[in-house]
């Protein structure tokens, strides 16, 4: 994780509904055995917040592992991926864009 450069941008705060969201998304991972903890998103969002966090992860052209996790065990729903598309006023174009098109390939990927 060194080399991801610190923002000294403010951090953009999720809507109350959004978080709420990745909050039921993350105990249903947990249910499956799985955590977010487990990856890098929770240190991704220490240091930038959930909005940049996402936005970073989304933008990044490697698959995440966490995406691959969850979309092995049948839960693309509970992906970072989906929590954008539900709520793509929270996210840039680009990040809905790349969302949008991991989703659609999920199998394949």
């Amino acid at each position: 994780m060194s080399n991801i450069a610190h923002t000294t941008r403010p951090i953009k705060q999720p809507s109350p509904a959004l978080l709420a969201h990745l909050t039921m998304q993350g105990d249903q991972l947990a249910a499956t055995g799985t955590k977010w903890v487990d990856y890098i998103f929770p240190k991704m969002v220490e240091r930038w917040g959930y909005i940049e966090a996402i936005e970073r992860l989304m933008l990044n052209g490697d698959i995440q592992p966490g995406f691959r996790k969850c979309v092995e065990l049948g839960r693309a729903d509970c992906t970072l991926e989906a929590a954008v598309i539900a709520f793509p006023n929270e996210f840039t174009r680009g990040a809905r864009e790349c969302a949008e098109w991991r989703l659609a390939n999920a199998r394949t990927l």
